[in-house]
């Protein structure tokens, strides 16, 4: 008479520990092959760390998972069971994954800013962040398993306590994935000159929540960086060069001879200026002050300083060269940067 045991017999049983033995060890030969290599490397790459993870309860429970359901003949209620137990141990093995997937990049990234204390103090909050999520979306999987379990209900149940602290939350959450999204995509980055908006300064600082600016005038300026992202942003610190435009009026009773001279005059003043390119010089229209002259030259350098040190010697020498030629100013010079 054939053994039976929980409906099952014997040789089915046996059938189903060969297939868990051989299932168990050829993920353990994986599991060490990578390990192996991973330690044979230097600097492995991320999907030999991650194969080499694999979590010996998640090998042990896929192993049981594929025995019984082929050789097996279990009641509901232990199939519903090792349903639960798989899809715990493969969540809580994809997370073990996408964590050290997260330490992966974001020690590359630190490795790239040695010295930039803040810049490495912000990713790291980034990285965390993330791994919050991960788990959470991990445990909302486990739970969601469980039979009978209303993951929706309770939920909903919060009620408005749980509408209030979404919305407190919102904001914050906003500026966290804006942090992310400025570190990636390098609008800019710590000591460069930016202007947002009506702000304009030297980026001091770009934290989880909040970009520093440090002002013009000496005050620093802390700017949300959900803000930040919503204006257009103009980076400075990455300009070739800087294009300098600017107008002077002359006195209407100027003899059209040297109207006709001046542009010749500005662009010989224009001459041997440090960094700098002329463009043009034009009598550009009438005013009731006087007549309009427009300049425009080049700073070939993205230097702030250096701009307005080149403009003011071709005022200078402009100045200069009227003066000589008795040509009088008409009106006030506006000038536009």
């Amino acid at each position: 008479m054939e053994t039976v045991f929980l409906n099952n017999s014997l040789p089915r049983w046996l059938q189903a520990l060969a297939v868990f033995t051989l299932v168990l060890l050829l993920l353990l030969l994986v599991r060490a092959g990578f390990r192996k290599k991973t330690h044979g490397t230097t600097t492995p790459s991320l999907i030999l760390r991650l194969l080499s993870q694999l979590m010996l309860p998640a090998m042990i429970i896929t192993a049981v998972w594929i025995a019984s359901r082929f050789f097996l003949d279990l009641s509901a209620t232990v199939i519903s069971l090792l349903r639960v137990l798989l899809i715990a141990m493969l969540a809580i093995q994809a997370g073990r994954w996408a964590d050290l997937g997260i330490s992966h990049w974001s020690a590359q990234q630190i490795a790239k800013l040695p010295d930039d204390t803040a810049h490495r103090t912000s990713l790291r909050g980034i990285a965390l962040i993330a791994r919050i999520i991960i788990w959470f979306v991990a445990a909302l999987v486990i739970l969601q398993s469980i039979p009978n379990f209303d993951l929706s209900g309770i939920i909903a149940s919060l009620g408005l306590g749980g509408i209030a602290i979404g919305l407190t939350a919102q904001s914050l959450v906003v500026d966290l994935l804006s942090s992310l999204i400025i570190h990636v995509d390098k609008p800019y980055e710590p000591g460069e000159t930016i202007k947002t908006g009506e702000f304009f300064g030297t980026v001091e600082r770009i934290g989880l929540r909040s970009t520093r600016i440090r002002n013009l005038t000496g005050e620093e300026i802390s700017i949300s960086n959900s803000e930040i992202l919503k204006t257009p942003i103009q980076n400075f610190s990455r300009l070739e060069e800087r294009r300098v435009s600017f107008t002077f009026q002359i006195a209407n009773d100027t003899p059209p001879e040297k109207i006709a001279r001046i542009p010749e005059w500005i662009e010989k003043a224009s001459g041997g200026l440090e960094n700098t390119r002329f463009s043009r010089a034009h009598f550009q229209s009438f005013a009731p002050g006087g007549l309009v002259f427009e300049v425009v030259f080049f700073v070939t350098l993205p230097d702030y300083d250096a701009m307005v040190k080149a403009q003011n010697q071709l005022n200078m020498r402009i100045y200069e060269k009227l003066q000589q030629e008795s040509v009088r100013f008409g009106g006030l010079p506006a000038i536009q940067v």
